[in-house]
């Protein structure tokens, strides 16, 4: 009963603390590809690499774009070795691509895990690190952007996140 509590109101203080952010943030032009390395460069101990090009600029709210990258950075060094980031600018868009060796997650749920406090099972989950609101709020930070973000299948066989922005 007490885990179960304590669970709860660790959901509600970071969902809390996620709206209260989107809504007071300003707009400004930042360096992604800075953005993003020194974001990775954090995790120094993890195998994470890159393949980020030196100047990619976004119209965002970067404390967002920071809480976004570091949920999903997060979610795949809890269930992989070996990370891929890659950043790269098109015509009409910026897509970023994480890709990891990790279980990935089926293709039946991967429209699930957006969904606020929802996990796959409990025995994928660890109650004391997961809530359940990370790909839900990194979804809702890209949203926010006029972005999209989905999930397949890395290269890796892993989980691959395509997150798609405007710019």
């Amino acid at each position: 009963m007490s885990d179960d509590v304590i669970e709860m109101e660790r959901m509600l203080n970071e969902y809390l603390q996620f709206a209260s952010s989107s809504s007071v943030e300003k707009t400004e032009t930042f360096n992604l590809s800075e953005l993003l390395e020194s974001i990775i460069s954090k995790y120094e101990k993890k195998e994470i690499s890159m393949n980020i090009p030196g100047k990619i600029y976004l119209d965002g709210r970067k404390n967002l774009i920071i809480r976004c990258f570091n949920n999903l950075i997060d979610n795949s060094i809890k269930y992989s070795k070996n990370i891929l980031i890659t950043l790269k600018k098109s015509s009409n868009n910026i897509l970023i691509t994480i890709d990891d060796d990790g279980p990935g997650i089926p293709e039946s749920e991967r429209e699930n895990v957006f969904k606020p406090f929802y996990k796959i099972d409990k025995s994928r989950s660890d109650s004391k690190s997961s809530v359940g609101l990370g790909l839900s709020i990194a979804s809702d930070i890209i949203r926010s952007h006029g972005g999209n973000i989905t999930l397949e299948t890395s290269p890796a066989k892993g989980l691959r996140a395509k997150i798609f922005l405007p710019f």
